[in-house]
């Protein structure tokens, strides 16, 4: 059994906990069979009995007379007995005999997706290798390969890029887009039930670069469900009453957006200020509105008609395998080339030294009194090692005292984070803060924090600096625990078009949404960190995130609640008073008191009012460039 993550596996323990087993049989309890006991399992039957269950019903129709309420969020509720002619209906199909039994009612069929072959070719290893080969390059297809060297498992994960500009050049073209994609979901619902009962799953995704296809699970039946996938992608016959269902779902769930909580909707926000291509909720459902199914029909042949293909195979498979199921995809797909010239490039926006920008959105939600902040500090270019590695370590001395002291301390809010953010070709460090007082003065105490912790990091003792550089190094040389982790790790390189391997895990945390809500974790940069020194890092913070830096470059997006709440009413006059107490408000190392002062860096803040007139203004980060030539990675 492989490894899974530690927060996984707390969870998963600590559910069970809960559970009257014996505590010797904790982590094997419901995983390990330790005796066949024929009358247990039918005394067991015995209890799926018709008067001996009970039913829950969800509808978006519902009546009215509700007699309960639950306990911490308010959910009203009620029960009542079930109808007895519908418990006679249910008692008469469980006795029925054969010639009288509803054909609904049958054992499940043979599942062709459970795996027969689960041998798995393991050699002698020195040292597993870090990047995958690539075995087949040209104008049509790339194909990357690394056999399973680590985990000696019967699995195995095929990922295919698509490129193709297409499906981002518009917002109707977006839509478009994600409606192929779920129309394609929906016709293979059925099948691919089988297939994930049997650990077999695939995901089809939209992005800026084109679509991607991501089939895992064990490795024998992964080429019968790609295969499948894709015939089901060119052959798709749009169905009116289907694309409606599908239409209603895609525009209900761009509607409910406006309602989430905002600590996710600023994710958005951010990507689309800071990202070259993108379209905003209500551009989508703008668009949305006009497309028929008849349009969907006529535009996914169009998607397939002209890109270039890269795959990665990964897992319990031979070379030989994974430059079939390239042909296998060039076959089904048939694409005509796409020059490289025409290939789509991933860019981002940089913001200058000195940048401070703020842009304010007012949420749909008449009801949320939730107000968020994000603030925004970029620090440079990603592939910047030295950069990267200082970044880093300031996550790793920041994140605890931010929170204890924005959430724990002044409970500015429920949600209050920090932490690393990547975008194509920039890092940043961001504060995250949801609460009920307003986006202003989050914003103020934010950076009073950090004018605070400036004093933190000069007073910091050599052993409690080192002791946060051995911890950061000891995070950046934990080994992978799965397979599904390096195929993503690998996958995550190849998708950056950077191929950096050596360097570097980009995790991305939703396969659905673009490279740029990310988790920065290198690999290989040990010895930049190593060799970073205190006076390293207060040169760097007093460059990059100190609020009286010149050359801080900063970006604020507001989120205004339109709710008003108690807590907000008396904002203003607790503002004044916290402000009159700031020089309480940090603590040196010692947790003893300081006196600070947020002195700012003479900018004023810029308000973004025309998006696009602020998109034109500046600069966009070169494309993405391999880490060393391509040609280095082929195999000999």
């Amino acid at each position: 059994m492989q490894e899974t993550t530690a927060s996984g596996f707390t969870s998963k323990t600590s559910a069970v906990m809960q559970t009257p087993l014996p505590r010797e049989w904790l982590l094997s309890g419901y995983s390990r069979l330790r005796k066949f006991d024929a009358e247990k399992i039918s005394a067991g039957l015995n209890c799926l009995r018709a008067d001996n269950f009970r039913m829950q019903i969800s509808s978006q129709t519902f009546p009215d007379g509700w007699d309960s309420k639950e306990k911490w969020y308010g959910t009203e509720y009620k029960y009542e007995k079930i109808p007895a002619d519908f418990l006679e209906e249910i008692k008469k199909a469980a006795t029925s005999k054969k010639g009288e039994r509803f054909p609904e009612l049958h054992l499940p069929h043979v599942n062709e997706f459970i795996p027969t072959r689960l041998e798995v070719e393991k050699k002698e290893i020195e040292t597993p290798a870090i990047s995958p080969k690539l075995i087949r390059n040209d104008d049509s297809v790339r194909v990357w390969f690394k056999k399973d060297d680590t985990f000696w498992v019967p699995k195995g994960s095929i990922f295919i890029k698509c490129r193709n500009s297409l499906s981002m050049a518009t917002a109707e073209n977006f839509v478009k887009a994600n409606l192929y994609t779920n129309l394609v979901y929906d016709l293979l619902k059925e099948y691919a039930y089988n297939a994930g009962r049997a650990g077999v799953i695939y995901y089809i995704s939209n992005h800026s670069m084109g679509l991607t296809i991501n089939v895992c699970g064990y490795n024998e039946k992964l080429p019968v469900l790609l295969e499948k996938v894709l015939t089901t992608m060119r052959d798709l016959e749009v169905k009116q009453d289907r694309f409606e269902i599908i239409k209603e779902r895609l525009a209900r769930g761009l509607k409910n957006w406006d309602f989430e909580q905002p600590s996710t909707q600023v994710n958005d926000c951010l990507r689309w200020l800071s990202s070259e291509k993108g379209c905003t909720n209500e551009e989508s459902l703008s668009a949305l509105l006009d497309v028929t199914a008849a349009d969907i029909q006529q535009f996914y042949p169009r998607l397939l008609r002209q890109m270039h293909i890269e795959t990665l195979v990964h897992g319990n498979f031979p070379k030989k395998k994974a430059l079939k199921l390239a042909d296998l995809t060039l076959s089904i797909l048939k694409p005509g080339v796409l020059p490289q010239t025409q290939w789509p490039i991933n860019k981002s926006f940089i913001f200058p030294p000195g940048a401070n920008y703020v842009y304010h959105k007012k949420l749909k939600d008449l009801a949320s009194v939730n107000h968020c902040t994000e603030y925004v500090l970029f620090v440079g270019d990603d592939t910047n090692r030295s950069q990267r590695a200082k970044t880093l370590l300031l996550e790793q001395m920041i994140h605890e005292p931010a929170f204890d002291r924005l959430r724990t301390k002044e409970q500015l809010g429920y949600t209050a984070s920090s932490g690393i953010s990547i975008e194509t070709g920039t890092i940043a460090y961001t504060f995250t803060i949801q609460s009920e007082k307003t986006p202003q003065y989050l914003e103020e105490r934010i950076d009073l924090f950090l004018v605070g912790y400036s004093q933190t990091l000069k007073n910091m003792s050599v052993s409690e600096f080192e002791g946060h550089k051995r911890s950061l190094i000891a995070e950046t040389l934990e080994k992978l625990k799965n397979l599904d982790e390096e195929s993503n790790r690998l996958w995550s390189h190849i998708e950056s078009e950077e191929l950096d391997f050596e360097l570097g895990e980009l995790y991305t945390l939703l396969y659905t949404t673009e490279l740029c809500t990310n988790r920065l974790k290198v690999h290989h940069d040990a010895t930049h960190i190593e060799a970073l020194t205190k006076e390293d890092m207060i040169q760097f913070y007093n460059q990059f995130i100190l609020p009286s830096s010149p050359l801080r470059s900063k970006l604020s997006i507001h989120l205004i609640a339109q709710g008003t709440s108690l807590s907000e009413a008396n904002a203003d006059q607790k503002t004044i008073s916290m402000n009159n107490e700031s020089c309480k408000d940090a603590e040196d190392g010692d947790g003893k008191a300081i006196a600070v002062k947020a002195e700012g860096n003479g900018t004023v803040p810029c308000v973004i009012t025309d998006v696009g007139q602020f998109k034109a203004k500046l600069q966009t980060t070169p494309e993405p460039q391999p880490v060393k030539p391509i040609s280095e990675f082929e195999e000999p």
